[in-house]
């Protein structure tokens, strides 16, 4: 089994009154059957020492960015906006357009911008 790096993206989550930038790397494990992403990110804020954020099993940067962006929502961040790294340089920053089933998420009085 080989483990490498799959690629690497930003993204911005407002909570408490604050931003958080997430700096996540994806790392790809080869098996026989089927190439599997995973990552990790960290954060703490006043409530917590450290709060971890943790993905296995994906298929896709885009099945990664959705299932930590349910993972921010269930903890009471609210993604506002990311970016990719491709090459030497990060992208543009994309803002996240919520969706209505995410918008259910939030926790009560936090709004989507």
């Amino acid at each position: 089994m080989q483990v490498e790096e799959f690629g690497r993206f930003q993204l911005e989550a407002a909570r408490l009154g604050r931003s958080v930038v997430f700096q996540v790397t994806v790392f790809r494990r080869k098996d026989p059957k089927r190439d599997k992403l995973f990552a990790e990110t960290q954060c703490s804020d006043p409530m917590h020492y450290i709060i971890q954020f943790v993905i296995r099993d994906e298929t896709t940067l885009e099945g990664i960015l959705k299932r930590f962006r349910v993972q921010l929502l269930h903890r009471g961040f609210v993604p506002v906006r990311f970016r990719t790294r491709a090459s030497q340089q990060w992208e543009g920053w994309q803002p996240i357009q919520l969706s209505d089933e995410e918008k259910g998420e939030l926790a009560p009085g936090t709004t989507a911008t």
